[in-house]
């Protein structure tokens, strides 16, 4: 009984050991094949999907916690893979530094000295307004810095963004008839409500209208140049889809983005000539200015009539849905703290406030914590040397941009732009902004590639 009993473990024993020994084999050879491009090339596919797509069951209720905290886990987790193949010198050598990553690196440092300079230190680090405080700001510049040093070479589905964008799109067209998909808004309330049964207004899956039209337009801008490709004309149809909801759901700032994009990148996109090129870019020139001339010579509602008061010096606070009220008190500000702000996402802190009339003669009280220009944002929350700092490394960006990048790039390069353009008018939070982030990396990254190769040729 006794050796049958033994037999018996030893064959267990043996068995066990067999498994482990497989299992650290696997382990081994998983880690083997594991690059840092495949990591990078997952983390782009889930910010690309899950993170555009998550909500929990309470909707708006809590979609900037929902977002915040999937971005954050997600990040999280390329950190984690980024130290580990660090450790096990599985990440080949990457991109070489350039001034654009000490600038990014320098404005990451100076986040820092305004955060332990500011005397709200718990909300500039934690960003308890828009979840965009020091924390949020360290989660960017590792991203970039990681993905356009290292992030080479992966593989990107470029038909998901289509396709979840084209889902975000369909969302909004419910909500404009007032359905109610997924219950995102609270029982009782609709799009038809906003700014009058609630405060702002919401869309699609993204949260406040604002953070849509900037994910939408920046979406539109990297899907139209793809979709003037050969063969690839299905990319036209989210990019239309998206344009559409941008033009319904009357944001500005998207609608500017989505502009800036066709007025920058059309020519670079269109195959022909670099004379034909030229000629329409000109056409474009003439456009634009035929069109400020018309709206500075006829008065038109809305918008336009707006836009023909500035072209006359007049500039009232209520322009821009009270964007030129924001702007002056924020400017006020900005003179109380010029070097070091007030610390990041502390706006909501400095006792600002917007009051404005609704149509059926409600009174509405809004605390402001955003400046409703990203720019300005980043000026009173951490002081004049961050903005030059960041304005630094976009504009040598754009410069590199213009000397190296080839047609491939295009759609990357119209993203950039639509974002930084509609910025200039909308908002910053980690549901818009951590976009911009991976396409200035990735952008980066790519056209850092065709700069040493030009160079290489060159030598």
């Amino acid at each position: 009984m006794r050796s049958s009993r033994r037999s018996g473990e030893a064959e267990k024993y043996i068995i066990l050991r067999g498994l482990a020994c497989e299992t650290g084999l696997c382990y081994h050879a998983f880690m083997r094949k594991l690059d840092f491009s495949r990591v990078c090339g997952l983390y782009l596919i889930l910010m690309s999907s899950l993170f555009l797509l998550a909500v929990s069951p309470k909707g708006y209720l809590n979609i900037v916690e929902t977002k915040y905290a999937v971005f954050c886990s997600l990040t999280a987790l390329l950190l984690m893979a980024f130290f580990v193949l660090c450790i096990r010198k599985n990440i080949t050598r990457g991109n070489k530094w350039s001034a654009i990553h000490f600038l990014v690196l320098a404005y990451w440092a100076w986040s820092l000295v305004s955060t332990v300079c500011s005397p709200w230190r718990r909300t500039a680090f934690l960003g308890e307004y828009r979840c965009d405080g020091f924390i949020t700001i360290t989660l960017y510049c590792a991203v970039f810095l990681i993905l356009s040093l290292y992030g080479d070479d992966f593989r990107f589905p470029l038909w998901l963004p289509a396709a979840v964008l084209s889902l975000l799109c369909l969302v909004a067209i419910l909500q404009f008839f007032d359905l109610n998909p997924l219950r995102l808004y609270p029982a009782g309330l609709r799009w038809s409500g906003r700014e009058r049964d609630y405060n702002g207004a919401f869309l699609s899956l993204t949260g406040n209208a604002d953070l849509t039209a900037s994910v939408l337009c920046t979406g539109f801008a990297f899907l139209w140049p793809l979709g003037m490709r050969k063969n690839n004309w299905l990319f036209l149809l989210p990019a239309i889809l998206c344009l559409i909801v941008l033009f319904a759901s009357g944001v500005r700032a998207g609608m500017v983005g989505a502009a800036a994009s066709i007025f920058f990148c059309l020519p670079a996109v269109l195959p022909i000539r670099r004379k034909g090129k030229r000629i329409v870019r000109l056409l474009l020139f003439l456009l634009c200015f035929c069109i400020l001339l018309f709206i500075y010579y006829i008065p038109l509602p809305g918008t336009a009539g707006e836009l023909n008061s500035l072209l006359h010096g007049q500039a009232q606070d209520s322009f821009g849905s009270g964007r030129i009220y924001i702007w002056k008190e924020v400017c006020k500000l900005v003179k109380e703290r010029p070097i070091l702000g007030g610390g990041p996402d502390t706006l909501g802190e400095r006792g600002l406030a917007f009051v404005k009339t609704a149509p059926d003669g409600t009174v509405i009280r809004r605390t402001i914590d955003c400046a409703h220009c990203e720019a300005l944002n980043v000026l009173v929350n951490q002081g004049v040397p961050a903005l030059l700092l960041l304005a630094a490394a976009v504009i040598l960006t754009l410069l590199r941009v213009v000397k190296s990048c080839g047609v491939s790039c295009m759609p990357l390069v119209s993203a950039f732009l639509a974002y930084l353009s509609a910025s200039l008018f909308g908002i910053g939070m980690p549901a818009n902004t951590a976009y911009f982030w991976l396409i200035w990396a990735v952008l980066l990254c790519k056209t850092g590639k065709m700069h040493d190769d030009l160079v290489a040729d060159a030598i």
